[in-house]
């Protein structure tokens, strides 16, 4: 069984007034040609998926988008 543990992403997470997104973003797209290489049987997601109680919309598309690949790709989360 191969099982993924990924954790503590902060999608949405700025660094001295840097946004973080469009390196998430391109974690993402790597994380996911992995799981088309390796075929993962789940991922598990753990600790703070977003860096605030409140996140912005485009931190909120990051997590969705990401979460429909998975899904396409039938791996359970």
């Amino acid at each position: 069984m191969i099982l993924y543990h990924i954790a503590d992403l902060h999608i949405g997470k700025s660094i001295y007034g840097r946004s973080m997104l469009e390196d998430q973003r391109d974690w993402v797209e790597k994380f996911l040609a992995r799981c088309d290489e390796k075929r993962p049987d789940a991922v598990l997601i753990a600790g703070d998926v977003y860096d605030r109680s409140n996140p912005s919309g485009e931190a909120m598309e990051l997590v969705g988008n990401f979460l429909s690949e998975l899904d396409d790709r039938d791996i359970p989360v």
